[in-house]
């Protein structure tokens, strides 16, 4: 099993939220971090690597998959 982390901010007064989480693969954490997320974005990482960003399109509720740059550091 791989470790990995999903950043996200469920609402806007509660700050970063963090969830730590164990997947065989970086598909099954994908899976976990669409059902977890909340908010319209979130950050997926594998250990310290940023893998993804991941952006909600409230209109559709589909979850889109982009390459990693953190908006924490812009």
């Amino acid at each position: 099993m791989l470790k990995y982390r999903l950043l996200f901010v469920a609402h806007e007064d509660e700050g970063i939220r963090e969830l730590m989480f164990n997947a065989r693969s970086t598909s099954g954490a994908l899976d976990t971090a669409k059902r977890a997320a909340e908010g319209d974005w979130a950050e997926l990482y594998q250990g310290d690597e940023l893998l993804c960003n991941l952006r909600l399109v409230e209109e559709t509720g589909v979850w889109l998959v982009m390459p990693g740059q953190s908006a924490q550091n812009g």
